[in-house]
């Protein structure tokens, strides 16, 4: 899977406690734990969401307007006979015999049934291609907002009647192969494209590439007619009274304690979701209302629960330092005599350049850390990139290889840790990050193929420098990493909860699997957590 897609699902789709009861029965009592604790908190506040509210898109409640206004509720098609609607019917493949099976009249011969169609709405499913589209002649009107498409219908030049065409909220990019320039050109009535809300489609400059790549020849005045071209610049979208649509320009610099920087690693989609579903509210219009508009609810909707605290002087929502509820997991312990081998090979790391501790090494510069270096996985013995002459290794390679030979003996002690634990994931480990000074740093572990391990050593106190993750909209859950590994899904929002940075030592390895198949993410913690109170009792009488 390509990273676009594997973002694209890692936005929409996690695994709930029932879709885990038959692949996975002790990590569905975890997502179901959450699923109940989550409940707990959210009816103290909105008793009558007891379940959570049913998602509604903005386009849904639209188009249930224009019914009404059309004077009543039923099918679209049969108001319209030339009108086919496939919305919503989580396609994955598209054939014209769907077009038949929703034919509005089925009085209309079916010679003439697909010459008679203009207007074809295949919005809200998982479409990314339309073969036979040629097919319909006479098509005025392509509706494909919501889909998967990377590249417009390869027929979309035969359409010669097409007026408007809808690819809002898909993956195409402003260039020749997604969006077929060439064809656009010669369609002489085309009027409107809109690629608003596809991510790579975002900027004035691809507004003006896309209208003058597809302008077309004017039949009449010999000039060319422009093509209205709508994309999502969200420097004009800014909601009145903010000045950006996010805070800060990485997960360094922002505040971990503030809600809005634990709330910042998510999506708008994801947001857009979270109050509709989580808060009861209505849907919001991602033409109207833009990132920092959805932040300005949500955060609204956190602090008249209690879950957002501002300082009596600061009335801005964005300074809130969040109150959401906290539970304690804690991580499975490493032998002692390991960790002692562990801790002196880090204690060398650190400072030592030729080893890659120092602190002007920092291979992640979004995230706050003193020291910050990644160990890849070192290639088989019978790999072609084990060759000794350097033939066929790349610059790349050999700095990579270079930095192995210098923590060869960490990566081992390190690794010997993980198969003690959880021989499985050593065996796929691909990425070990190696930290000093781990502050913060709110973020999302993107090109992640599933869960990560974290291991922390030091003298930090114990309780403290936890791994904080997001596990519902209203619970974090801090994970004791301390010379413990702690199994944690990075696809959600995490963070280092604070310890006394400025004294204390706390050095951290981070055990990550970027090469296998994509695991569709199910909870973010994998055991049932205790109640933070009861979790520190615990501490104190030991």
């Amino acid at each position: 899977m390509t990273a676009g897609a594997r973002q694209g699902r890692y936005r929409d789709e996690f695994l709930s406690s029932n879709q885990l009861a038959d692949q996975d029965p002790s990590l569905a009592k975890v997502a179901n734990y959450i699923e109940n604790r989550e409940t707990i908190e959210r009816v103290k506040h909105r008793p009558h969401l007891t379940e959570r509210a049913q998602n509604v898109e903005i386009d849904d409640v639209l188009l249930a307007a224009e019914k009404l206004a059309e004077g009543g509720g039923g099918n679209n098609n049969q108001n319209n006979p030339n009108t086919i609607s496939l919305r919503h019917l989580n396609l994955k493949e598209f054939s014209l015999q769907l077009l038949v099976a929703h034919n509005p009249s089925p009085t209309i011969p079916f010679s003439s049934f697909y010459i008679n169609i203009t207007e074809l709405d295949v919005a809200n499913n998982e479409l990314s291609q339309l073969p036979g589209l040629s097919t319909l002649c006479n098509l005025k009107k392509l509706c494909l907002r919501r889909n998967w498409f990377n590249t417009l219908p390869i027929d979309i030049g035969k359409l010669s009647q097409l007026r408007v065409i809808d690819a809002s909220r898909n993956f195409l990019k402003p260039n020749e192969d997604s969006l077929r320039f060439q064809e656009l050109s010669i369609l002489e009535h085309l009027q409107v494209l809109d690629v608003s809300l596809n991510q790579k489609c975002r900027t004035v400059e691809h507004r003006k590439f896309i209208q003058k790549s597809i302008a077309h020849s004017s039949n009449s005045g010999g000039g060319e007619r422009e093509v209205e071209v709508f994309v999502t610049v969200w420097q004009e979208m800014t909601t009145a009274g903010t000045t950006t649509n996010t805070i800060g320009e990485s997960a360094a610099v922002r505040d971990p304690n503030l809600l809005r920087s634990q709330l910042e690693p998510w999506g708008t989609v994801n947001l857009r979701r979270r109050l509709v579903c989580d808060f009861g509210q209505q849907p919001t219009h991602p033409k109207l209302v833009d990132r920092a508009g959805v932040m300005e609810q949500l955060l609204r909707c956190y602090k008249d629960e209690g879950l957002l605290h501002c300082a009596d002087d600061d009335a801005d929502l964005n300074n809130g330092v969040g109150q959401r509820k906290i539970v304690a997991v804690k991580g499975v312990p490493v032998r002692k005599d390991l960790l002692d081998e562990i801790l002196i090979e880090l204690r060398d790391w650190r400072g030592n350049n030729k080893r890659g501790g120092s602190s002007n090494n920092r291979e992640r510069p979004s995230i706050k850390a003193e020291s910050y270096m990644i160990l890849c996985s070192p290639p088989p013995a019978t790999s072609p990139d084990n060759k000794d002459d350097g033939s066929t290794i790349s610059r790349r390679e050999r700095r990579r290889n270079k930095k192995m030979e210098g923590n060869r003996k960490l990566w081992d002690k390190a690794l010997q840790a993980m198969k003690e634990t959880d021989p499985e994931f050593a065996a796929r480990c691909s990425e070990i990050a190696v930290t000093y000074g781990f502050i913060g740093s709110p973020h999302i572990d993107r090109q992640n193929s599933s869960h990560f391990y974290g291991l922390s050593l030091g003298n930090f106190t114990e309780g403290t420098g936890c791994v904080a993750v997001e596990v519902s909209p209203r619970v974090v859950a801090e994970v004791n990493t301390k010379n413990r590994l702690g199994k944690v899904d990075g696809r959600y929002p995490h963070w280092v909860s604070d310890y006394n940075v400025d004294e204390e030592e706390r050095f951290s390895l981070i055990y990550y699997d970027t090469l296998s198949s994509y695991q569709t993410p199910g909870p973010a913690i994998f055991s049932i957590p205790h109640e933070k109170e009861e979790y520190l009792g615990d501490m104190e009488l030991k």
